[in-house]
């Protein structure tokens, strides 16, 4: 199981990332990240593991 400490939501992730919301979304969308990565949780709303959040940041430092 995992600790709800493992798990961002969308603003969270995207202030990590100095990046928008919205430019988040896209990115996450073009990696192809799975639904143990990522999901739907409401309009314009995901939820990203640390996995996924790990992985943006290696994406967006390119």
């Amino acid at each position: 199981m995992t600790s709800v400490q493992d798990v961002f939501i969308t603003r969270e992730v995207a202030d990590k990332l100095n990046i928008t919301p919205t430019y988040l979304i896209k990115l996450a969308k073009k990696l192809n990240l799975d639904d143990s990565e990522m999901r739907e949780a409401g309009s314009r709303n995901y939820l990203f593991s640390r996995e996924a959040v790990a992985k943006l940041e290696m994406r967006n430092k390119k």
